[in-house]
């Protein structure tokens, strides 16, 4: 399952390289949502990948926070492609990711595309 952000005249981009020293870990619990780091302006898509069932939403500040009741499920072990926001200009497009376990510890990879 891919979210792939559109081009300018509406199509597909089909495949995004990964930005060097852009990969990011966050660890999460069952009890604390977490938010990742500051997303570069430049990126629309990244790659999310948990070691352990969790749940994400995605926000324009640090204080966007995941939970377990109406967030978005990410299965273990499932590399998945998110668009950040539909917005032409990356840097209007939403720069964190929050997350929380559903029932273990873990840790989200996020990996940051252009």
């Amino acid at each position: 399952m891919s979210q792939q952000p559109k081009d300018n005249a509406n199509e597909p981009i089909p495949v995004l390289g990964f930005r060097p020293n852009a990969g990011h870990q966050v660890p999460f619990t069952t009890s604390t949502s977490n938010t990742s780091p500051r997303i570069s302006n430049s990126v629309r898509v990244v790659t999310l990948y948990s070691t352990e069932d969790a749940f994400f939403e995605t926000g324009e500040s640090d204080s966007v926070a995941a939970n377990s009741t109406n967030s978005h499920f990410l299965p273990k072990t499932v590399p998945y492609d998110i668009s950040l926001g539909p917005e032409v200009v990356s840097e209007n497009n939403d720069r964190f990711v929050a997350v929380i376990g559903s029932t273990s510890t873990g840790t989200l990879y996020i990996s940051e595309r252009d």
